[in-house]
């Protein structure tokens, strides 16, 4: 359930909240405001607060593991074609893609003075020697969810959003959407897999607004975190309140 022991002082079924001592929580990353505000599909605010309060993270999954192995090697292959994906979608100039902060060298933060939020980027692309986007690297295995209903590029709101708070606390304007689609067999030797132009496209947008995110955020955090209490789980979270009191 993660490499925390969570601090937890009671579980209510009957308010199907959890009550717990705060002590060093994670930030506001771009996953986790999205799930906040209600449009990450795949976290509930209950999850998301337990995540931020060290009460409970998913453990890795064979996706999550070959997205890691694969995100550099979509990064250098960007890096490579960055003329023939991007041209002057950015503007006229030279283009370059520069890696982020090694994770052990930031202490897993990109944005130490935005607390509570925070989060790391995947990277970003340069113009002229300035950053000019954030980069965000995806892996997926739905291509349909990046096309519209008559071919049209697009992007999943839900993953605007979460770039959008990068862009927010970098003073950036433009997103770049790099995305691999793996074949299933891909998931069981990710380091066999290759990035090419059959299987890798490219998204440039603009962030969406962040102040009403971020005021709506702040409202949450300080309803439920600073005050070391859950959101209501909802029967799609149980399994966690289980794993939470297995490690009791």
């Amino acid at each position: 359930m993660g490499m925390y022991k969570p601090d937890v002082e009671d579980v209510d079924d009957d308010r199907r909240i959890i009550r717990f001592s705060l002590g060093k929580p994670k930030k506001i990353t771009g996953s986790r405001i999205a799930a906040i505000v209600g449009q990450n599909e795949y976290t509930s605010e209950f999850k998301v607060a337990c995540d931020i309060a060290k009460l409970y993270t998913d453990p890795p999954t064979p996706f999550t593991i070959a997205g890691d192995v694969m995100e550099p090697k979509i990064r250098e292959y960007i890096r490579q074609h960055s003329s023939e994906y991007i041209g002057d979608a950015l503007g006229k100039g030279k283009l370059d893609v520069i890696d982020p902060v090694p994770k052990e060298e930031c202490y897993y933060e990109h944005f130490p003075d935005a607390a509570p939020f925070g989060g790391m980027v995947d990277g970003w692309v340069d113009l002229d020697g300035k950053h000019a986007a954030v980069l965000e690297i995806k892996t997926a295995s739905d291509r349909s969810k990046w096309f519209g209903p008559d071919g049209e590029e697009i992007v999943p709101s839900n993953y605007i959003l979460q770039t959008s708070l990068y862009c927010d606390l970098s003073r950036l304007n433009r997103i770049v959407f790099v995305v691999g689609f793996p074949e299933p067999q891909d998931y069981d030797a990710p380091e066999e897999w290759e990035p090419t132009e059959d299987n890798t496209i490219v998204r440039i947008v603009d962030p969406v607004p962040m102040e009403g995110y971020k005021k709506q955020a702040l409202e949450w955090y300080d309803r439920y975190i600073r005050k070391g209490v859950t959101p209501p789980w909802t029967p799609d979270d149980t399994y966690i309140v289980d794993e939470i009191l297995k490690s009791l």
